[in-house]
C-alpha cells in the first residue's frame, strides 16, 4: 500500500540526495563570486555617476551658454525693435507723403522767421526767411495776411510733394497750421546774388537750367503748374552752375487766385514773358526790369536792321549796355541771339510767343561751347 506501514522505498530517496549534493556542490566558489559582483556594481554606480555628472557639467555649460546668448540676442533684438518704432514714430510724426514731405510744427516754423533768421525776399502776399534746420539750410515761405484755405493748402502740398527734377528746388516739407512751405535754400544762394560775376559759359547754362525747369512745371498733368513769379531773386543758384525755381505757384497760393496754381494754361504764357525779361537781364547784368526791355530795343534796334550791320558795329552797339563782365569773352553773336531771343520771349503780344521746348531751350543749348 502506498501510504501505509511508514516505510520507505531506498531507490526512491536516492535522486533527492543526489540533488541536495548537487546544490551544495563548491561552496567556496559561492563565497567567491559573490564580492567579484560587488565590485563590479560598485564600478558601475561610480562610472555611471562620473558620466551623469560630466553630462551634467557639459550640458549645463552649453546650455548656460545658450541662456546667455539667448539673453544679448533678446536683448540686442529688444533694443533694436524699441529703435525702429521710435524712428517710424519720428518719421510718421514727420512724414506726410511719398516724398518724405516734413511736416513742420508750428514751433520750428517761429524759430525759422524769428529775428535771427535771415529775411530773403517778400511780396504782397508772402515772405521768405532763410535758416537752418537740422543741419539743412532752409527757405521757410509764409504767407501775409489771409491764409489760403485747409483744403486749399492740402490741394497745394499733394502737388508739391510729388514734384521731382533737377531744375525745380526740392521741397522738404510744410506746416498745415501756420500755411508755411518749406524748401533746400543752399548754399550758393540765389542767381540775384551771382549775376554780376557769372562768365558768359554760366549764363548761358542757367538760361537752359530755367528754361528746363519752366517746361517741366508747364508740362504737369492733368495741368500744368504756373510760376507766376519767375525772377532772379527766387531762382537759386547751385553748384555746378545749375539753377533751380523756387516759390513757383506762391503767388497764386496765398491769393485768391489759387485754382491758377494747377488751372488756367493761358498763364504760361506770363512765365514764357518773365523768362524773356531773365534773358536779358542774364546779358545785360541789370537787375532792374521797369523799362528793361525798352531800353534793350532803344539800343539794338530790331533783328533785321542790326545784322546788316558789321561785325564792329555790332560789337560797339552792344558795348553799350551789355554787362561788362562778358566784355572778355568773344561772343557778340551768342550776346545778340540771346537778346533777341529774350526779346521775343519778353512780347507783350502772347501770340509772338516762341515754344520753349522747340525754340527757346534749342538755341540756348546751341550756344554752349
Amino acid at each position: 500500500m502506498v501510504g501505509g506501514g511508514g516505510h520507505q522505498n531506498p531507490a526512491a530517496a536516492q535522486p533527492v540526495k543526489r540533488e541536495k549534493a548537487k546544490v551544495q556542490k563548491n561552496p567556496h566558489q559561492q563565497s567567491e563570486e559573490k564580492p567579484m559582483d560587488v565590485a563590479v556594481g560598485i564600478v558601475v554606480v561610480v562610472v555611471g555617476a562620473i558620466i551623469a555628472i560630466a553630462a551634467f557639467i557639459l550640458l549645463g555649460a552649453v546650455m548656460v551658454t545658450l541662456a546667455i546668448v539667448t539673453i544679448i540676442v533678446v536683448c540686442v533684438v529688444t533694443a533694436a525693435q524699441q529703435y525702429l518704432e521710435q524712428a517710424n514714430k519720428n518719421k510718421a510724426s514727420r512724414s506726410s507723403g511719398r516724398n518724405k514731405f516734413i511736416v513742420f510744427k508750428p514751433s520750428e516754423i517761429d524759430a525759422a522767421v524769428s529775428k535771427r533768421a535771415k529775411w530773403l525776399r517778400g511780396t504782397a502776399t508772402y515772405n521768405v526767411y532763410r535758416s537752418d534746420f537740422d543741419g539743412m539750410d532752409i527757405a521757410t515761405t509764409v504767407p501775409k495776411g489771409t491764409l489760403p484755405s485747409m483744403q486749399e493748402f492740402h490741394q497745394a502740398i499733394e502737388i508739391l510733394r510729388n514734384i521731382s527734377h533737377p531744375n525745380v528746388v526740392p521741397f522738404l516739407g510744410a506746416c498745415i497750421e501756420k500755411r508755411a512751405i518749406v524748401y533746400r535754400f543752399g548754399e550758393n544762394s540765389t542767381l540775384e546774388s551771382h549775376l554780376k560775376y557769372l562768365t558768359w559759359e554760366i549764363r548761358v547754362k542757367s538760361a537752359a537750367s530755367i528754361c528746363s525747369g519752366l517746361m517741366f512745371l508747364h508740362s504737369r498733368k492733368p495741368k500744368p503748374i504756373i510760376h507766376g513769379d519767375l525772377k532772379p531773386s527766387n531762382i537759386i543758384f547751385r553748384p555746378g552752375n545749375a539753377c533751380m525755381l523756387s516759390d513757383f505757384g506762391m503767388c497764386y497760393l496765398y491769393s485768391k487766385e489759387f485754382g491758377r496754381l494747377i488751372t488756367d494754361p493761358c498763364k504760361i504764357q506770363l512765365d514764357v514773358e518773365a523768362l524773356g525779361i531773365v534773358l536779358l537781364q542774364l546779358v545785360t547784368g541789370d537787375l532792374d526790369t521797369k523799362g528793361l526791355r525798352k531800353r534793350v530795343i532803344y539800343y539794338l534796334g530790331d533783328a533785321k536792321g542790326f545784322y546788316k550791320k558789321t561785325s564792329s558795329q555790332q560789337s560797339e552797339i552792344l558795348k553799350k549796355f551789355v554787362d561788362p563782365e562778358l566784355k572778355r569773352d568773344r561772343t557778340s553773336e551768342d550776346v545778340a541771339r540771346m537778346l533777341f531771343l529774350g526779346l521775343r520771349c519778353s512780347d507783350p503780344i502772347s501770340k509772338n510767343h516762341p515754344s520753349l521746348a522747340t525754340e527757346v531751350l534749342p538755341q540756348i543749348e546751341s550756344m554752349k561751347k
